[in-house]
């Protein structure tokens, strides 16, 4: 059976204001990187919502179907996810997986639930829950009742993974680990994520991929010379940036 790698936690600069790539940038890079699909997990935070939040909701879905198109012209899967941002828990992220678009459209903007309410709504759509980098900066795990799994995260500007921490957190609490690349543009795209078996081709079959424990993980350990060298906020250029300029001259 073929194995497809997918980078959970991805971001693109017409929702999330902190990425730098654009839809069809995003799914360049990340096609080019060898992966066979992505999950947009598109920031839904208080601080990246402008203008009107009920018209954002449509710009947020709006965002994933552009992303969605490109991928398919890239033969790059494409499958939404959600990082949200609840108002009550300090700044600590939470991934959803397994759900469609339609999830976005409540009685309230999603940061404005609780992790138990979140935690709920989740669990009513069939869908599961994953804390996104629990040990960032002074971060710790969420209460293991509201959550279905934790994240290796190797986004190299933060360059610890945590891999051993979060592999002891799920160990003792039963849950599940995802891994992606939280990449947003600004330095060298990890080479890492989740491998899944090919009936993996939807939102709720991945999820059930994970619940039922189908998967693998690939994990970077982070690369501080690389860092260096393509961190764009000191004047490094992504791989990516490097291979366009040497193609011009």
């Amino acid at each position: 059976m073929k194995k497809l790698l997918f980078d959970m936690h991805v971001h693109s600069s017409g929702i999330s204001l902190c990425s730098r790539v654009s839809p069809k940038e995003l799914v360049r890079r990340c096609k080019l990187s060898g992966l066979d699909g992505i999950v947009l997990t598109n920031h839904f935070a208080k601080r990246h919502v402008y203008g009107d939040p009920i018209a954002w909701q449509g710009e947020y879905e709006k965002e994933y179907r552009i992303t969605q198109k490109e991928g398919e012209k890239a033969d790059l899967a494409v499958l939404f996810g959600i990082e949200v941002t609840p108002l009550s828990e300090g700044g600590k992220d939470y991934l959803i997986y397994g759900v469609a678009p339609s999830f976005l459209y409540r009685e309230k903007m999603l940061y404005e639930y609780t992790l138990p309410e979140l935690s709920d709504l989740v669990k009513e759509a069939g869908a599961v829950l994953v804390h996104a980098h629990p040990y960032r900066g002074k971060s710790t795990p969420a209460d293991a009742k509201y959550i279905d799994g934790v994240e290796i995260n190797c986004h190299p500007l933060y360059y610890d993974n945590a891999k051993k921490q979060v592999a002891q957190y799920a160990k003792e609490h039963s849950l599940f680990i995802t891994c992606g690349s939280d990449y947003h543009g600004d330095v060298y795209k990890a080479p890492c994520g989740v491998y899944f078996p090919d009936w993996v081709t939807d939102e709720r079959s991945l999820a059930d991929a994970l619940r039922n424990g189908d998967h693998l993980l690939k994990i970077h350990d982070i690369d501080p010379e690389l860092v260096k060298k393509t961190n764009i906020h000191q004047g490094g250029k992504t791989e990516f940036e490097e291979s366009e300029r040497k193609e011009d001259t």
